[in-house]
């Protein structure tokens, strides 16, 4: 009787401890260096030859915004294409008033208005210049990030 007491403890540990291991890798940060003047993400894809991503954001009132970002944007594989191809500028468009100041919300009422936002979330990929090579609208449940994966890999 003890020795099947000893095994199920022993398997009862061995499941905490993979569940730990596997919850802690869930958690790893993911630093994508966002900015959100577009005007200096231009310079900066200009000197260092890369296109710009730009996401249009709602992630504080709008569930399929956190979905794409637990779906895409903060993964390793996003993250490794990131850092070598892209500048990325997120967006934002939060419910609380006092998230970002006014003249945030007026630059960001612009690049709405020049990349003709109808929904949140978009992804927008320009040039250094600020010229749109393609556009994703929409996220949903079905967890599919290949349009997004697409738009970037066909633009490299």
């Amino acid at each position: 009787m003890q020795k099947i007491v000893k095994k199920y403890k022993l398997i009862l540990l061995i499941v905490i401890f993979i569940t730990i291991s596997s919850n802690a890798q869930h958690k790893k940060s993911i630093d994508l260096n966002w900015q959100t003047d577009f005007e200096h993400a231009k310079q900066l894809a200009a000197s260092e030859n890369k296109n710009i991503l730009i996401y249009f954001t709602g992630y504080d009132r709008i569930s399929s915004c956190n979905l794409l970002n637990k779906d895409f944007f903060y993964t390793e594989k996003f993250q490794k294409i990131a850092q070598k191809n892209l500048i990325l500028v997120r967006v934002n468009t939060p419910k609380r008033e006092n998230a970002i100041s006014e003249d945030q919300k007026e630059k960001n009422i612009l690049l709405s208005k020049q990349y003709q936002l109808r929904v949140h979330p978009t992804v927008v990929l320009t040039n250094a210049k600020g010229k749109q090579l393609g556009k994703v609208e929409s996220y949903n449940y079905l967890h599919d990030t290949s349009k997004h994966y697409d738009l970037i890999e066909n633009n490299l």
